[in-house]
């Protein structure tokens, strides 16, 4: 179902395979708020899983599945509800336009010395690192990420070895230590990082994170693996958003292909009466 540039459909949630961890709590918090408003905000992003990989990988298990690219929460809130089907925005991965960056976490409440003590007991390397020289240390695939004081200095955590199992699997060590206390943080560029302990109170530190290649992705999840929640962040052209979808056709027991003709005469019904709306220029958006 295509409209321009953007294809969406209702799918399984069965069919749906994730490739990050979730909150549970904030899955909790989400599943309350679908129930209370009673309709699903936003579509989940999703592309076809692509198949080539190795004989000893999960990559025959995937056949026919879709990768959710953002939308966990959504779709763990809803498997919670016990909804059967979800509404998904569908992308093709391996098309130059879905860009894969990463999310900053803006920790609060841990102060520097608490953070550095519980750094220094996951036997990871740390040293000092000045904010200018940050963009060269990312890009090191032994760097497991970089933090940023409230004073302004920076600390570079790394392992010893590139590989990049391992560089997940340590960047969750060091997300845990501040698991309840820190918020995804995206300030669009580099001169703007000062001014977030500026305007959010309590904020003690900033961590950025590496930014993955959109083939690792892959690799790791078809052995399994997956990605701590709030790393990645895929960004793509005609991101559909606020097409909100009632909680009864999601619940419905009625095909697919009911409800995808639903959405069909949803979405032209939508255009025609010019409550849609594209937008080319990047936007803020303040009732998130």
């Amino acid at each position: 179902m295509k409209s321009n540039s953007f294809e969406l459909g209702f799918v399984h949630l069965e069919d749906l395979i994730l490739h990050e961890t979730c909150d549970f709590n904030r899955v909790c918090r989400l599943a309350e708020q679908i129930k209370k408003d009673g309709h699903l905000k936003n579509p989940v992003l999703a592309a076809s899983f692509p198949v080539e990989h190795k004989p000893d990988d999960l990559s025959s298990k995937r056949n026919g599945k879709l990768l959710v690219l953002d939308g966990v929460e959504r779709v763990s809130a809803l498997r919670l509800l016990n909804f059967r089907d979800v509404l998904i925005q569908r992308v093709d991965y391996m098309d130059e336009s879905v860009e894969l960056t990463s999310w900053n976490h803006l920790i609060f409440k841990i102060k520097k010395d608490q953070l550095t003590d519980k750094l220094k007991k996951l036997n990871l390397e740390a040293s000092s690192c000045e904010w200018k020289w940050k963009r060269e240390a990312l890009e090191d695939q032994r760097t497991v990420c970089y933090l940023l004081f409230r004073d302004h200095s920076g600390l570079v955590v790394s392992q010893r070895d590139p590989f990049v199992e391992n560089r997940v699997k340590n960047l969750s060590r060091v997300i845990a230590i501040y698991r309840t206390a820190w918020e995804i943080y995206h300030p669009g560029s580099d001169d703007v990082f000062s001014s977030a302990f500026e305007n959010f109170e309590g904020s003690t530190a900033i961590n950025t994170i590496p930014v993955f290649g959109k083939q690792q992705v892959l690799d790791l999840v078809s052995r399994g693996m997956l990605f701590p929640f709030g790393v990645t962040r895929f960004v793509i052209p005609q991101w559909v958003l606020g097409l909100e979808v009632s909680c009864s056709v999601l619940g419905a027991d009625a095909p697919l292909s009911e409800k995808n003709l639903f959405l069909k005469e949803l979405l032209s019904y939508r255009i025609k009466s010019k409550k849609a709306k594209s937008y080319q220029e990047s936007v803020f958006l303040f009732n998130e």
